[in-house]
């Protein structure tokens, strides 16, 4: 028997999926459900804002410090705020597409 994305779960494989979610569901309401997840992810998503905040400071402090030695030129300077920019950018799209769900 052949198998492709388009071809639909034996009957098997439904009932363990059922059992599963079901078995998972339970677990959920017992760790405290919603809210629970919820205060967990934004506990990291503010964990993450400050690692990446700390990566794009060091970044553009070197960026910084090889222009001022003139290893780099203060244009490479210039994109690399740019591209810290950027980034900061998609960082605030996600956290704008985070509070549409939370």
């Amino acid at each position: 028997m052949e198998m492709s994305i388009y071809s639909r779960p034996s009957r098997p494989v439904k009932v363990v999926s059922a059992l599963f979610l079901a078995v998972a569901a339970q677990s959920c309401f017992a760790l405290g459900g919603l809210d629970t997840a919820t205060s967990t992810a934004n506990t990291i998503k503010t964990g993450l804002y400050a690692f990446v905040g700390v990566l794009s400071l060091i970044y553009l402090l070197w960026m910084g410090v090889m222009a001022f030695s003139e290893k780099k030129s203060w244009a490479d300077f210039g994109w690399g705020l740019v591209y810290v920019s950027l980034v900061g950018g998609s960082v605030a799209i996600g956290s704008w597409a985070f509070s549409l769900f939370a």
